[in-house]
């Protein structure tokens, strides 16, 4: 039973670890579109 635990939290706590790094790169992503529609907005 604990290791059965044990092995469940090490999973849960992966993909936590894997969903934050793709929330970050989600909203890079965002902000280099938006800042690159803003600058070509701004300077063209």
């Amino acid at each position: 039973m604990k290791d059965c635990c044990k092995d469940g939290c090490k999973q849960t706590t992966e993909k936590s670890v894997a969903n934050k790094w793709i929330n970050y790169i989600v909203y890079t992503i965002l902000i280099i579109i938006v800042s690159g529609a803003l600058a070509l907005q701004l300077f063209s």
